[in-house]
């Protein structure tokens, strides 16, 4: 919290018999800009005080004002503290804050809106996790897409940060699999185009599975090779891993998305036996029906965590429980976050509260950050069903989409193919990461693209057209600018979004949540835009206001910038 705003709170809560932190709660900003810089509402102490509470508003800014008064000397930063209706109005000194502010971002540079508050700590966070042998699709963008922002959160803020692909290399589909290319494959077709091939293969059997219930035996039973190590099985899984490995890396490489460390489920198939050692001489392992589970009801409306299927093979549980086990032994982690959808969110308390009762503590660093479902114009994606919208192709008509609007509105660009390349890309990036993680959302690629509204396309513009005035003005920032000189509405809308910036972030951070990023950034470019359109930057006739405006203009783009980072898009300086 910067000064200004610190005063607003201290004075306030002082005034109110309230918690500092209950006050930063209620803290807003006028709808009318005219009546002051922020607000509180006074409606929480109307049932204590016993008034109304427009009476309160009015007896808490005349205490509050002659406070200041009876100093005998100007206030420190709030030049006037006044009533309207139910809510204390507080207009501060406009000049000496945006001064202030845009001389933490000068001084931090690219490092303001962090305060290293994750120095010395370890964040682990397992994200994306495809199932191999099945092209990317759209629906994979969320958590690959959140889980790349809320890494890059954690690693702006100071954390020392590991991040996990848990690619999903073994278990049932991969049985299907084995079973549908033993009896259907085109050596050749697979060969020189595996992915897809492999696809088909698997959609194949889920269709055909429900006329011929057998097949399902020929799936378990290939898995049970798999899994006693027959050289043919083994053989074809190895291949299929490796082909879908490489297809995901070439995908990352598009989206610019980077792992620490990857690491499959089947790593962790042969760990079963530690895990289940550990639940037996706890006493917490028990035989059900040919299965071993740990029983978790204890006031929880859970079903158990299967340890061990009847037939002996690992589970979903225990493997995610073995793979637990191994990141606390060598990240000796501080947070570990998951990111998947909110269908598994059963899945990790299950998980959870076995190890809770088996007494590790640190389990309650343990994290799942669950997002909703995506769909595509309104339809909903299986995989099982071949009904999936393929990522690549979404990311390609972007691309398409965003060269022809570039084409349109200023064919003379240099490099128009590589900012089409970014602006298409990113835009796919922040209309995931622009909503609530917990919220289904709808993709349609013609909304994400516009240069209005709340996409990405209308931030980086913004962030390009402050840095054509940059290039205009033709000279770097001045350090020594006389910043007294900026006071007007307009720039102080700025400033004010950029104080909120290190708060956001940290927020952001705290609750693995990258659309409080996004939503910020289009308020940002909301206000640059209006201070844009409303003062001239570049004043021929008083080149001290310029030069001090072209600071605030320098301040715009850095922070556009680091936000936009902090999303995983990129900032072109033209479009």
């Amino acid at each position: 919290m910067n000064p200004f705003v610190e005063e607003v709170v201290e004075r306030a809560a002082a005034a109110m018999g309230m918690e500092p932190s209950a006050v930063v709660a209620l803290i807003s900003v006028p709808p009318d800009e005219g009546l002051g810089d922020y607000a509180i509402p006074c409606f929480a102490l109307a049932k204590e005080r016993k008034q109304s509470p427009v009476a309160i508003a009015g007896d808490i800014a005349r205490e509050i004002a002659n406070k200041i008064d009876a100093t005998g000397t100007a206030p420190s930063h709030i030049n006037r503290v006044e009533a309207v209706g139910p809510y204390i109005n507080f207009t501060l000194d406009r000049s000496r804050f945006i001064g202030y502010v845009l001389g933490e971002v000068s001084r931090q540079e690219a490092g303001y809106g962090s305060r290293n508050q994750g120095q010395g700590k370890t964040f682990v966070i397992d994200f994306s996790s495809p199932n191999l042998a099945k092209p990317f699709s759209i629906a994979h963008l969320r958590s690959t897409a959140i889980g790349n922002a809320i890494y890059r959160l954690h690693d702006f803020t100071g954390w020392r940060c590991i991040g996990i692909n848990h690619l999903g290399d073994y278990g049932a589909n991969f049985g299907q699999l084995l079973a549908a290319y033993r009896l259907w494959a085109d050596e050749d077709a697979v060969r020189a185009n595996a992915v897809p091939e492999l696809f088909a293969l698997y959609v194949r059997f889920n269709e055909e599975v429900a006329e011929n219930p057998d097949l399902t035996e020929q799936a378990r039973a290939c898995l049970r090779a798999l899994a006693e190590g027959d050289a043919e099985m083994v053989g074809l899984w190895r291949y299929f891993v490796d082909e879908s490995t490489k297809e995901a890396e070439r995908i990352y490489g598009i989206l610019d998305v980077h792992f620490d460390v990857f690491l499959g489920e089947s790593f962790f198939a042969d760990k079963l036996a530690d895990v289940v050692a550990q639940f037996e001489s706890a006493g917490l392992a028990e035989e059900s029906d040919g299965a071993l589970i740990v029983r978790l009801e204890d006031g929880e409306d859970m079903a158990p965590c299967m340890l061990r299927t009847s037939n002996n093979t690992s589970t979903y549980h225990s493997r995610d429980i073995a793979a637990l086990l191994h990141r606390r032994e060598q990240y000796d982690f501080d947070k570990m976050v998951y990111v998947t959808d909110m269908r598994q969110a059963l899945h990790f308390r299950q998980v959870f509260k076995a190890l809770e009762l088996l007494g590790l503590n640190w389990v309650s660093r343990c994290v799942h950050a669950p997002f909703g479902m995506m769909s595509f114009k309104g339809a909903a994606m299986s995989s099982r069903k071949g009904h999936i919208v393929f990522l690549e192709e979404v990311l390609g008509q972007a691309v398409a989409l965003t060269s022809g609007i570039i084409a349109a509105k200023n064919p003379d660009l240099a490099n128009s193919d590589e900012i089409a390349n970014q602006v298409g890309i990113s835009a796919v990036i922040f209309a995931d990461v622009n909503n609530r993680r917990t919220r289904d959302i709808s993709f349609d690629l013609e909304e994400v693209l516009t240069f209005d509204g709340e996409t990405g396309p209308y931030v980086q513009y913004t962030h390009a057209r402050f840095c054509s005035i940059l290039r205009k003005h033709g000279s770097p920032a001045d350090p020594d600018a006389d910043l007294s000189r900026l006071g007007e509405l307009a720039e102080m809308r700025v400033a004010r979004q950029l104080s909120e910036f290190p708060d956001t972030v940290e927020r952001a951070c705290d609750e693995n949540e990258p659309s409080y990023i996004a939503a910020y950034l289009i308020d940002l470019a909301t206000v640059a835009n209006r201070f844009y359109n409303e003062q001239p930057v570049l004043v021929a006739a008083d080149e001290p206001l310029t030069v001090a405006r072209i600071r605030l203009v320098d301040s715009v783009c850095l922070v556009l910038r680091s936000g936009l980072s902090l999303l995983g898009m990129k900032a072109p300086q033209e479009m």
